[in-house]
C-alpha cells in the first residue's frame, strides 16, 4: 500500500465512508467530473455529514490533491474506435453530442464527441464510416470546425448539405451496418434516419454496449453534487399539486403514466435542483410519472440533502438510477400505457418500454406547457433576479466605459469582471450559459466563445457585444448588450438602431393569441429587410425559470408555428453581423401578458420587458426613429433608472443617470 493509499484509508475510516481508499478515490473522481458552481466543495456534506471542520478541510485538500489533469487530445482515439467497429463487423457507427437525457448540457462522462474528435461545439454529430471520420455540424460551427480539423482525419459538412442520411445513401454500399446507441437518440431521429434508409439496403444497428465507451479507458465517472430542494418560495407550487396537475394531462392523453428523461422536467416536476452539469441546476435523474398523481424518482440517493426525503413527500418513491430499465419494464408487464415524447424520449426507453409490452402512446411531455407558463410566483421572482441581475450588468458597463477610456479592454477581462459582479448578487447560482464576449469581427460570430488564442482587444472605435446571464434561486435571466468603445462611426449607428427598431417593435407588439412565433419574427426583420439585411438566427427562444436558458416549446422565429401563452418567458433578440467586422445583437426577456385589447370572441397578448439595463445611447442614430420608437426608449430609460438607481451607488448611479437621460427629440 502506497502512502497516498494509507493517507485516503485513514481519512476514510475517520470520515465513515464505507470502502476505504477506492471508495474515497471514486469519489474524488466523481467531484472532478462535476462541474465547479458557487459552492465548489458542497460534495463534502454528502460524502461525510458528521465530520468535522478540520476533517473536512482535509478532504477537500486530498481532493484536490488528487486532481487528474485532463489528457490532451489523442488521434489515437479514432483509430481505436475504427478497430472496435471492425471486430464487431460494423460499416459505420454514430457519435452525437447527446446523452441520455437529451438536453442541452452534458456531463463530463457524456461528452463522447468531444473525447473522440476533440469538438468542443454544442451540437453536432460524427458518422464513423469505414475508416473515415465525418464530422456533421450546423451553420454556427461550419467555419469552426472546418479551421479546427484542417489538414486532419475529420471531414466537416454541412448537416443539410446533404443531411447524414442522404449522405450514408451515397457513400454506403447495399447491406453496410450503421451502429447507434439507443441511449443517446431520440426515438424521433431514429425514425426519421430509419424512413431516410428504408429501401437503401442499408441497416440501422441498435447497439447493446456504447463501442466508444469499451475504448474510453479513463471515461469520467458521474457527477456528485447535492439534490435540493427548490422549496415554495421560489417555485410557486408543491409537489404534490404539480404530480395531480400532471397525472390529470397523463389521464387527458389517454396513458396511465409518463416517462421523463430530460433533467430539467424531472426537476421541474419534483422541485429539485442540482449541479451536475455545466450553468443549469440540473442532477442526472429520470421519473415515472402516474396518472394517479404518484411518481418513481430515478436518481443517486448518495446526493440527497437532509431535508430532501421529507421535501419530495409521499407521493414520490426514489429508486437507483440503474434501476430505470426495471421500472420501464414493469410497466410493460403490467400492459400499461405510456406516454412517450418522441422528440426528447431516446429510442432505449422506447425499445425497454416495448421489450417488457407496454402500449407506447405518443404525444408531449406533460411538463412542457405547465413549466413554460410560469406562476405569479415564479413570475415575481424572475423579476426581482433581473432587478438584482441589473445591477451586475450596470456595474459591469460602467466600468468598460471607463477603462476602455484610458487602457484596451481584452475580452476575457471583460467576462471575469462581469462574472465577478454577479457573483456578488443575493441568490446568484453561477451564470445560465458560457459568455459570449465579442470585439469586433469576433463579435460577427454568433455563437463565438472568447479564448485567450482568439480574443481581440477593446480599443478604441471598437464595437462589442456581449452576451450573458445569471442563474438566481428566483429566476434565469440572459441580456445581450452591444456598445461603441469611444465614438462610434454613422454605418455602427445605422446597423445599430435598424436592429433597435426591430426589438422594439417585438417590445411593443400585441398579438392575437393564435399569432405565431414565425408570424411575429418578422416584426423584428422589417427594418434590416428594407435595406437588405438580415440574420441568419431566431429572434427569441423560451427561458425557464432557475432552469434552462433555453426551454421550449415556444420561440420567435422564422416557419415556427407555435403560439404564446401568458406565463411564458422568451428573449427578444434580433441581431445584424457583418462578417469580419462586427456584429450586434440587443436583448431583453420578456414575460407574456393578456392584453386589455381585443373581446372575449378574440383575445389579445402582449409583452411585459423583464430586463432593466440601459441600451447605448451612443449607438442610436435619433432621426431614424418615430415619434413612438422615441417615447419606448425614454420610457423604458425611465423605468431602469426607477428600478435600478437606487440600488447603485456614486460612480455607478451617475454612469446610469447620464445613460439614461432622455433622447435628443
Amino acid at each position: 500500500m502506497t502512502s497516498t493509499d494509507q493517507q485516503f484509508s485513514q481519512i476514510a475510516e475517520e470520515a465513515g465512508i464505507e470502502g476505504g481508499a477506492d471508495a474515497l478515490r471514486d469519489i474524488f473522481r466523481r467531484v472532478q467530473a462535476t462541474p465547479k458552481g458557487t459552492d465548489p466543495d458542497a460534495w463534502v456534506a454528502l460524502a461525510a455529514p458528521s465530520a468535522s471542520a478540520e476533517l473536512q478541510a482535509r478532504l477537500v485538500a486530498a481532493c484536490e490533491a488528487a486532481q487528474a489533469e485532463e489528457l490532451p487530445y489523442d488521434p489515437a482515439r479514432l483509430t481505436a474506435l475504427k478497430d472496435n467497429l471492425e471486430t464487431q463487423s460494423i460499416q459505420g457507427f454514430l457519435v452525437p453530442q447527446a446523452d441520455a437525457h437529451q438536453g442541452e448540457y452534458i456531463a463530463s462522462a457524456g461528452q463522447r464527441l468531444h473525447w473522440l474528435t476533440g469538438f468542443a461545439g454544442s451540437a453536432g454529430t460524427a458518422l464513423m464510416f469505414k475508416g473515415r471520420t465525418i464530422l456533421f455540424v450546423d451553420g454556427r460551427y461550419t467555419l469552426q470546425a472546418a479551421m479546427q480539423f484542417e489538414g486532419s482525419a475529420v471531414e466537416v459538412r454541412h448537416f443539410m448539405e446533404p443531411p447524414l442520411a442522404e449522405w450514408l445513401v451515397e457513400a454506403a454500399s447495399d447491406s453496410d451496418r450503421i451502429g447507434y446507441d439507443p441511449a443517446l437518440h431520440s426515438v424521433a431521429q431514429i425514425d426519421s434516419l430509419r424512413k431516410s434508409l428504408d429501401g437503401s439496403g442499408i441497416e440501422l444497428v441498435a447497439l447493446a454496449k456504447n463501442p466508444l465507451d469499451q475504448v474510453w479507458t479513463d471515461q469520467p465517472l458521474p457527477p456528485y453534487s447535492p439534490v435540493e430542494p427548490h422549496t415554495l418560495e421560489y417555485s410557486g407550487q408543491s409537489v404534490d399539486d404539480k404530480l395531480a396537475s400532471l397525472g390529470e394531462l397523463i389521464a387527458d392523453a389517454g396513458a396511465d403514466a409518463a416517462v421523463v428523461n430530460q433533467m430539467e422536467a424531472v426537476a421541474w416536476a419534483l422541485n429539485v435542483r442540482g449541479a451536475d452539469v455545466s450553468n443549469t441546476p440540473l442532477t442526472q435523474s429520470f421519473a415515472i410519472l402516474h396518472k394517479d398523481g404518484q411518481a418513481d424518482f430515478y436518481v443517486d440517493r448518495g446526493k440527497f440533502t437532509p431535508d430532501l426525503e421529507t421535501h419530495l413527500g409521499n407521493r414520490v418513491t426514489v429508486h437507483a438510477v440503474e434501476l430505470l430499465d426495471e421500472g420501464l419494464h414493469a410497466l410493460g408487464v403490467a400492459n400499461r400505457k405510456v406516454l412517450l415524447d418522441r422528440a426528447t424520449s431516446t429510442d432505449h426507453i422506447r425499445r425497454a418500454l416495448e421489450a417488457g409490452g407496454a402500449n407506447i402512446v405518443a404525444g408531449s411531455d406533460p411538463t412542457v406547457m405547465p413549466r413554460a407558463c410560469k406562476n405569479d410566483v415564479e413570475l415575481d421572482g424572475t423579476r426581482r433576479a433581473h432587478e438584482r441581475d441589473a445591477i451586475a450588468m450596470c456595474r459591469f458597463l460602467r466600468w468598460l466605459e471607463e477603462t476602455a477610456a484610458t487602457r484596451d479592454v481584452c475580452e476575457m477581462e471583460a467576462i471575469d469582471v462581469l462574472n465577478g459582479y454577479r457573483r456578488e448578487i443575493a441568490l446568484n447560482r453561477g451564470i445560465s450559459f458560457d459568455t459570449i464576449s465579442g470585439a469586433d469581427n469576433n463579435g460577427a460570430i454568433v455563437h463565438y466563445r472568447a479564448s485567450y488564442e482568439s480574443e481581440r482587444f477593446l480599443g478604441q472605435g471598437s464595437m462589442y457585444l456581449v452576451d450573458s446571464g445569471g442563474q438566481y434561486l428566483d429566476g434565469t435571466t440572459d441580456i445581450t448588450r452591444t456598445v461603441a468603445i469611444g465614438t462610434p462611426s454613422a454605418d455602427m449607428k445605422r446597423h445599430f438602431t435598424l436592429v433597435l427598431q426591430g426589438h422594439i417593435a417585438i417590445a411593443r407588439a400585441v398579438f392575437p393569441e393564435k399569432a405565431t412565433g414565425g408570424q411575429l419574427d418578422a416584426l423584428a426583420r422589417q427594418f434590416l429587410w428594407h435595406d437588405g439585411l438580415d440574420y441568419d438566427h431566431g429572434t427569441g427562444h423560451g427561458v425557464g425559470s432557475f432552469l434552462g436558458v433555453h426551454e421550449g416549446p415556444h420561440r420567435i422565429s422564422p416557419n415556427f408555428p407555435g403560439t404564446f401563452k401568458p406565463g411564458m418567458i422568451v428573449s427578444n433578440e434580433p441581431g445584424l453581423y457583418i462578417t469580419d467586422t462586427y456584429g450586434i445583437r440587443i436583448e431583453n426577456l420578456l414575460t407574456v401578458l393578456t392584453s386589455d385589447q381585443g373581446s372575449e370572441d378574440r383575445k389579445f397578448l402582449e409583452f411585459e420587458t423583464l430586463t432593466v439595463v440601459p441600451i447605448d445611447r451612443n449607438l442610436i442614430d435619433v432621426e431614424m426613429l418615430s415619434g413612438p420608437e422615441k417615447n419606448w426608449v425614454d420610457n423604458y430609460h425611465a423605468r431602469v433608472s426607477r428600478t435600478v438607481g437606487p440600488n447603485l451607488e456614486d460612480q455607478d448611479k451617475s454612469w446610469l443617470e447620464k445613460m439614461t437621460a432622455p433622447l435628443d427629440h
